[in-house]
């Protein structure tokens, strides 16, 4: 003779609470995570700012030279064209630029200025000395080069971002 329980729905009601709860469980750590993931979008300023420096950086030099047509009046005329920069990629807020960039080249013994170019928003330069998140990024690179004739150069790179209503929130 076996006796066997013909009634289990109690056990099944206590597993199927727990069921629920895990259920619950998993579903809100599901939510939160997807929250903090997109509720803040991520400030890239500075990676776009160095990624501008390093575009100057490679249009101007290679191998530690000066490019010669750098020191052309040509350069300088067609600055963001001749390094083939584009500040009209994305739609602008308002009707002002978002980038500005600066190269300054000054000869390394003399400190006489070589070259200055800059394309984009110069207003943004006034905003390089406060601090604050809102405020656009200012990013100041020097590096040295050469020319074929072994005189030397002092590269000052200025990259500034804005796009503060996209980036800072």
């Amino acid at each position: 003779m076996s006796l066997t329980i013909k009634n289990k729905t109690g056990t099944e009601k206590m597993l199927s609470v727990y069921w629920f709860v895990i259920l619950f469980i998993v579903a809100a750590a599901v939510v939160y995570m997807t929250a903090s993931f997109y509720g803040k979008p991520y400030d890239v300023r500075q990676i776009e700012a160095d990624l501008l420096t390093d575009k100057v950086a490679k249009c101007i030099s290679q191998a530690g030279y000066l490019k010669e047509e750098v020191l052309k009046p040509q350069f300088k005329d067609g600055f963001p064209g001749s390094c083939s920069i584009n500040f009209d990629v994305e739609d602008s807020y308002g009707t002002e630029e978002q980038y500005y960039i600066e190269l300054i080249l000054n000869d390394f013994s003399s400190k006489e200025k070589v070259l200055e170019a800059n394309a984009g928003n110069s207003k943004l330069k006034s905003f390089c000395d406060l601090n604050g998140e809102k405020l656009p990024f200012c990013l100041k690179r020097s590096f040295y080069v050469i020319d074929k004739g072994n005189r030397q150069y002092q590269a000052d790179i200025l990259s500034i971002i804005r796009k503060t209503e996209k980036n800072a929130q």
